[in-house]
């Protein structure tokens, strides 16, 4: 079965429901839209969408439906980042990582945890 990328909005959402875990549509559509004016039905139809292409499940257990993530953390990201390299980048991980450094100041955490992981990945290398 072929993978289906997540729009942005469903990405959000799926975000939510990897670091909340099970939850309702309430639940998710306070965390995701409360300073917007989406209403809650805006997110009732999303998730809906998503549990007719499977990037949800839905247990209907009490008088709130509860949907959950069916889809991996993961492989959902590595499956977009992977259609981002091949569209926008000539399938070159390198120029996606150049242009995503390039794009956004580093901070220095991150610029720390980049370096260690360079060099855990120069160990494998050799």
């Amino acid at each position: 079965m072929k993978a289906i990328a997540p729009t942005a909005a469903e990405l959000t959402i799926l975000r939510v429901l990897w670091r909340r875990g099970p939850s309702t549509v309430r639940d998710v559509h306070e965390e995701v839209y409360a300073e917007t004016g989406t209403g809650y039905t805006s997110s009732l139809k999303i998730m809906q969408n998503m549990l007719a292409k499977g990037l949800v499940t839905r247990a209907e257990d009490a008088r709130q439906h509860i949907y959950a993530a069916a889809v991996s953390e993961r492989p959902t990201l590595n499956h977009l980042v992977s259609g981002w390299m091949d569209s926008a980048f000539d399938g070159s991980s390198l120029a996606l990582a150049m242009q995503a450094l390039d794009a956004r100041p580093v901070a220095a955490d991150e610029l720390a945890q980049l370096k260690a992981l360079i060099k855990k990945l120069e160990k494998n290398v050799s």
